[in-house]
């Protein structure tokens, strides 16, 4: 290994004072790609008054996220969100992040999270019933609905039906707000003038404080509860409760990251299965073994097929498509000197395409999860939910319903995308679609009696 020096690792070449960030809002996905196979394992680049040292390694991304996790703090970027969503398990950080990391870690253990799956499979039929044979729906608009609900029914046990509107206005004039920050020449001065984006932004933020106080406030009067808020509610840690100021926090982090991340991960695998019928057609046999009996999570292990899909889907369109931490103490990266203030990025949507990890790395393979006579990638190439002691605490909770949705929509519909339909990926907080997810409705008929496909049209 090189003896570290002061001077950065090489990267791409910017304009003067603004540095790469011209390349990467015209296309960030296109750009972090070309970094990681140009530029090699580590590389820097500037962005006005801000450098990045990108991780393209799995190596360096544990070195970082794991072994030097307590050398460094969330990004700027990430903090911004601190006046919505307060200090969250999202943004806060030391010993309060570990305090609360520790009371949510309870409720979102494996064996509890199983008991949400009626839930989920409930609410699922109820969508299901809604479909009619047919029409085109934005099937992404209504999975990102089920998922609110779900995440409001299991973890804040509050039926986000009644303010289900007001929650999706709200954070989309987060996602606006942000979007126009990261990629509109006006984002750099959004933070300092009340320019129409910042206001709608003030105005989701007291929409969703409203609607959350509720929510605290019934789980403070509930302390046998069941669902997290409740639960998070009644425990002491160090003989210290929440406060009701963490509560809240902790109520509008689960709903911007509780459903948002779900939502995107299932109708990207609906995306992706209508683009590969072999995989689609060998996913529904599996799940002929079952019928169309409400799926429970002890169905899951029985479904493997559906499990790798969802993991495929995760590889190939991870929502958290970037990963970045501040340094706050200086140590040494790879023959490099990592001064106070760099911030270190690795992007999952990069480092999960790396064909010297993944075959075949842009292909659609769910079968990649189940051989078991190939070498499994590094442990740190695949990274959907992030890594080291900060990453996902809702991971098993986020799979299972991933797992349990997709499975209960495909017993019992076919969704077929548009003809002319082109994704096009939208990566602002989450890696969203940017025009939603259109499809048209079929529902399944009995056995026997297959419905016929509309020609042109790709099947899910």
């Amino acid at each position: 290994m090189r003896r570290a020096n002061s001077k950065l690792p090489p990267g791409p070449t910017g304009w003067p004072w603004i540095g790469s960030g011209p390349r990467f809002a015209r296309d960030p996905l296109g750009f972090l790609l070309e970094v990681a196979r140009r530029h090699g394992d580590i590389a820097s680049a500037r962005f006005g008054s801000r450098t990045l040292v990108w991780l393209n390694h799995p190596r360096l991304i544990e070195e970082v996220f794991v072994g030097r996790h307590r050398d460094c703090i969330k990004d700027p970027t990430t903090r911004e969100l601190m006046p919505l969503l307060g200090e969250g398990l999202l943004t806060s950080e030391g010993e309060l992040w570990r305090k609360q990391r520790k009371l949510a870690a309870h409720a979102l253990q494996p064996k509890r999270v199983e008991t949400y799956a009626g839930t989920i499979t409930e609410c699922t039929e109820h969508v299901v019933a809604g479909l009619r044979e047919n029409e085109v729906r934005n099937i992404h608009a209504d999975v990102m609905q089920l998922t609110l609900e779900i995440v409001g029914k299991t973890l804040l046990g509050f039926d986000t039906r009644c303010d289900g509107a007001r929650i999706s206005s709200a954070l989309e004039a987060v996602f606006a707000y942000f979007e126009r920050r990261l990629y509109s020449p006006a984002g750099l001065v959004l933070p300092y003038l009340p320019l129409p984006a910042r206001t709608r932004l003030e105005r989701a933020r007291a929409s969703l404080a409203a609607i959350v106080g509720q929510m605290v406030q019934r789980a403070q009067r509930d302390p046998h509860g069941t669902y997290l808020l409740a639960e998070l509610a009644a425990e002491r840690v160090e003989g210290e409760p929440m406060s009701e100021r963490q509560l809240c926090d902790e109520a509008i982090t689960l709903l911007l990251a509780g459903h948002e991340t779900t939502a995107l991960t299932i109708s990207y695998a609906l995306y992706a299965l209508s683009e590969n019928p072999a995989s689609q057609q060998r996913l529904r046999a599996e799940l002929e073994a079952v019928g169309t009996r409400a799926l429970d999570a002890g169905d899951l292990e029985q479904l493997p097929y559906l499990d790798a899909v969802v993991r495929e889907s995760l590889r190939l369109f991870p929502p958290a498509w970037l990963l970045s931490r501040e340094v706050t103490v200086a140590f040494p990266l790879a023959g490099y000197e990592m001064p106070v203030g760099v911030e270190l990025a690795c992007s999952p949507y990069a480092m999960q395409r790396d064909p010297r990890f993944f075959r075949e790395p842009e292909r659609f393979l769910p079968e990649r999860w189940l051989d078991t006579g190939r070498a499994a990638p590094p442990r740190y190439a695949y990274i959907p939910f992030g890594a080291g002691a900060r990453s996902c605490i809702g991971m098993h909770f986020a799979r299972q319903e991933a797992a349990l949705v997709l499975g209960t929509l495909l017993q019992h519909v076919r969704l077929q995308v548009v003809p002319g339909y082109r994704l096009e990926l939208m990566p602002v907080i989450t890696m969203r679609p940017r025009n939603g997810l259109p499809v048209i409705v079929q529902r399944l008929r009995p056995r026997g009696r297959p419905a016929s496909p509309r020609a042109g049209v790709a099947q899910v």
